[in-house]
């Protein structure tokens, strides 16, 4: 596919000189009836005298060359000019016409030999440029013994001034006397044969030698000149094509890259509860280094990441694609500690980091279900935060950037979004945007901007918030990866209820009490009451056995979304992580069985999903039951 596209490359650079030749031709032409025009008229009012035959040829030729000539015009204003073959059709009527005017003006159309070899070297091309050299010699042959007869009076071909007196072959009776200006063919051939016969002066062989040789000598050294400046020319354009075909290649390698890199990021996102986020990311070159996610941890936790990679181009890009799938893994894998996480993904990219690029970085978990976000800020802009008619910056101290030094500390930050507040978050390229007077558009401006659009859409205020950069930026060129990315928190159709009960198998009566008045409200079906309770008391049973070695207690938060209910459960006892161990075989006998297992089991039969983590000094089991529809 790659040969196949720089096959069409060169094809396209070499016909675009062809009719770029094609046209300096055909102005050549143009130019050339002009001057004929002006030859002619010359010719009508006797500036040049010449003979009557001549003058009559002179009427007949000139008009055909000076249509002949005139009409490349009119090819210039066609498809016709694009053709490959046209140019020979344009190299032979112009060289025809400069041989019938070498004919007509021996002495003066012999210049107009060196257009020919000129004009056509400029389709840089060494074997048509020989080939008109052959050509050119052969007819200048022909045109200077032609003009001997037809043409005007050239005395270095015929010997002679202006009054010719021949007398007869003894050297003592007048045969003819004429002017010369009005001799006829046959006239001169008399005169040559006079010359030849009488004067032993044979003009035939010594206009060859001293006339024609010396100027197709004279053209063969033009010719070979312009022979090594089409070669010379040749090689440039050759390697002009072949600069395009690596530009090409690379052009599109990088719209592979721009389209890996825009195909990494999320698209707009709306959940059932209508929190909605866009972003959006606008790179100062083909790619950047600026990138944007978001994702679910589970059906309660939203993470959102927002980076800048030192530097631009494709080195930043390739870095950035390094960290955000690693902080993407990460999160997915420790689900909730971002300060863990930061560290862990700056160990990473500190090491081999030969080329010693950094990262800024702001990665946030939302708890959809409380509204809560655990945040960590690793050399990252301070988020906008718009919260009850007011719009401010996070009062966090942002630690320190990814990938500079290995053993680098983090601290998480937390704060609680209220239904329908929004957070903003963006790079430096928002702040830093500068006009023609080199004035940044600063946090003051964004702020600014923030308090007046508060009430816009995520994906309206993202669009509007670029729309203003770039009237502030006027015509200044972008410097940096511009990236915004705004998430909306919206929870009033959010059921969400947490209780905390002792660690007491007496409490279960409570917790029953607790859940089915719950599960009632949402529609859920006796049988699925039944069932979710018998799950709600194999976990809680087992918190209150054996978590503490004394008192605690446990924390169960239910939250009921569209379609799916969670159960948390938070306790901080012993950390015990009940997935590990593997499903009992229910096929084997009670001997063979092993002891244990049964009850975690059962809790994984009846529920939709079960996840756990230690996080906070917190055993986290979340129990996760979709609502069925019903037929």
């Amino acid at each position: 596919m790659n040969n196949k596209k720089n096959l069409e490359i060169n094809r396209k650079i070499y016909h675009k000189n062809e009719v770029d030749a094609n046209k300096e031709l055909a102005k050549g032409c143009i130019f050339s009836a002009l001057v004929v025009i002006l030859v002619w008229i010359l010719y009508l009012v006797r500036v040049f005298k010449v003979s009557n035959h001549t003058f009559l040829l002179v009427s007949v030729l000139f008009p055909i060359l000076i249509v002949a000539f005139g009409s490349t015009y009119f090819y210039t204003k066609t498809k016709i000019i694009e053709k490959p073959a046209f140019k020979y059709f344009l190299i032979i009527q112009f060289i025809i016409g400069v041989f019938a005017l070498n004919i007509i003006i021996p002495k003066h159309g012999i210049l107009m030999w060196t257009t020919c070899i000129v004009l056509v070297n400029h389709y840089y091309d060494p074997k048509l440029s020989l080939c008109t050299f052959i050509l050119v010699a052969l007819l200048m042959f022909i045109a200077i013994y032609a003009g001997m007869f037809l043409g005007e009076w050239d005395s270095n071909l015929l010997n002679g001034a202006e009054d010719i007196t021949v007398y007869d072959y003894d050297g003592k009776t007048i045969i003819r006397q004429f002017n010369s200006d009005s001799s006829t063919f046959e006239d001169r051939r008399a005169w040559l044969d006079y010359l030849r016969d009488v004067k032993g002066d044979n003009r035939y062989a010594k206009v060859f030698t001293y006339y024609y040789l010396p100027r197709v000598l004279i053209l063969l050294i033009i010719s070979n000149i312009a022979y090594g400046v089409s070669r010379r020319s040749l090689r440039l354009l050759s390697k002009e094509a072949g600069l395009l075909e690596e530009k090409h290649r690379q052009d599109s390698e990088l719209k592979v890259a721009t389209d890996i890199q825009y195909s990494v990021l999320p698209k707009e996102l709306e959940d059932d509860n209508k929190n909605n986020i866009f972003g959006l990311m606008d790179p100062a070159k083909e790619v950047g280094g600026d990138f944007f996610d978001y994702f679910y941890i589970d059906e309660t936790h939203l993470a959102l990441v927002m980076a800048d990679v030192s530097g631009k181009g494709v080195p930043a890009a390739l870095f950035m694609m390094k960290t955000e799938t690693l902080i993407k893994s990460l999160t997915l894998t420790l689900k909730s500690d971002t300060a863990t996480i930061m560290k862990r993904a700056n160990q990473a990219l500190c090491s081999n980091n030969d080329a010693n690029i950094f990262v800024t970085c702001w990665l946030g978990i939302i708890d959809l279900a409380t509204g809560e976000i655990r945040f960590t800020n690793a050399g990252h802009n301070k988020i906008i935060i718009f919260s009850d008619g007011n719009e401010f910056y996070s009062n966090d101290k942002p630690g320190v950037v990814l990938g500079a030094f290995t053993e680098s500390k983090y601290t998480e930050n937390r704060i609680v979004l209220n239904n329908k507040d929004k957070i903003l978050l963006y790079t430096d390229g928002v702040t830093e945007a500068h006009n023609s007077h080199n004035e940044l558009y600063g946090e003051a401006r964004l702020l600014a901007f923030a308090k007046k659009n508060r009430d816009l859409s995520p994906k309206l205020f993202v669009n509007s918030l670029r729309t203003d950069i770039d009237l502030y930026a006027e015509n200044a060129k972008q410097f940096d990866d511009i990236t915004i990315l705004m998430f909306n928190y919206n929870n009033e159709n959010l059921v969400s209820e947490s209780r905390t009960f002792p660690a007491d198998v007496k409490e279960l009566d409570n917790l029953f009490d607790y859940s089915s008045s719950l599960l009632k409200l949402l529609d859920f079906s006796n049988r699925d009451i039944i069932m979710i309770n018998t799950a709600l008391e194999e976990v809680f049973v087992n918190v209150a056995k054996y978590a503490y070695e004394g008192t605690g207690t446990v924390v169960i938060t239910l939250s009921k979304f569209r379609d799916h209910i969670t159960f948390v459960f938070k306790d901080r006892g012993v950390p015990f992580n009940p997935l590990e161990k593997e499903d009992p075989n229910i096929n084997a006998s009670s001997e063979d069985r092993e002891i244990g297992g049964l009850g975690i089991f059962m809790v994984k039969k009846i529920m939709d999903k079960v996840t756990y983590e230690y996080a906070n000094n917190e055993n986290i089991l979340t129990l996760v039951k979709y609502k069925k529809n019903e037929e």
